[in-house]
This record gives structure tokens, sequence and C-alpha cells, in this order.
């Protein structure tokens, strides 16, 4: 059985080298949402986002809404598609997405978008149920 310790790199609040970031849920409970300030650190470019951080954050949008609806999951596959590039210091609005549930998968959705609502990514997910 799987077990959260606080250390999650992303939502985790025992781990210092992680984002911390805090997610709130939709009232039917089929979605998460955050915002993530990437700070400098999380660069590819020379202020821009690497790509690789902006998964990270969709992937654990996604894993946030099924585990909030009370499902244990593990990411088992997952496609993104980068649209634009995101600025250091600049706010994305993460949200992820249950969309169905089929046997053992749970499939989901999520997006990164700026403040004017430019999307920067979006990604789809199959998430293993295991428990």
């Amino acid at each position: 059985m799987l077990s959260s310790d606080g250390r999650c790199f992303v939502c985790g609040k025992e781990n210092p080298g992680g984002l911390q970031l805090d997610f709130s849920f939709a009232e039917d409970g089929l979605s998460a949402e955050t915002v993530f300030l990437p700070e400098e650190k999380y660069q590819g470019w020379s202020g821009i986002v690497h790509g690789g951080m902006i998964m990270t954050v969709l992937d654990e949008a996604m894993a946030q809404a099924a585990v909030h609806k009370g499902y244990t999951v593990v990411t088992g596959e997952m496609t993104v598609k980068l649209k634009n590039p995101a600025k250091t210091g600049e706010p994305l609005r993460c949200r992820g997405a249950i969309e169905h549930v089929k046997k053992k998968i749970l499939y989901a959705s999520a997006s990164a978008s700026r403040e004017d609502g430019t999307v920067i990514a979006e990604a789809t997910a199959k998430l293993v149920i295991i428990a």
C-alpha cells in the first residue's frame, strides 16, 4: 500500500527542496487546481521555465484530483503538448481533472495557463488505480 510522508516533490510540506504547492478542489471533486510560480532555478533556456517542471506540476494536478476523489493512483502514461513558453516568475494556473474511469484506469486531463488565459501546456494521462 502506498503512503504519504509529506515529502512529495510537488505538494509535500516536509520537503524543503520541493515546490510545496497547495491545491484547491472543485465542488464536484473532479478537478484540482494550483498556481505555480516558477523561480529561475526551474529554467531551461534563460528566463524560460523547463518543460519538465511544467509536466511535473500537470502530473500532480491530475493525481491530486484522483486522490481527492478517493482513488490511490500512480501515473501509467502521460502525453503533454507544450504550446507556448512560460517565463520564470510568471504565475501559471494548473488544473487537473478526472475525465472518466474504466476498470483500473482513471483517465485525466490537465492544463497550464497564464493569467491572461494563454495556454502553456495541455496533458492527458492514464492513471493506474492500485487501491
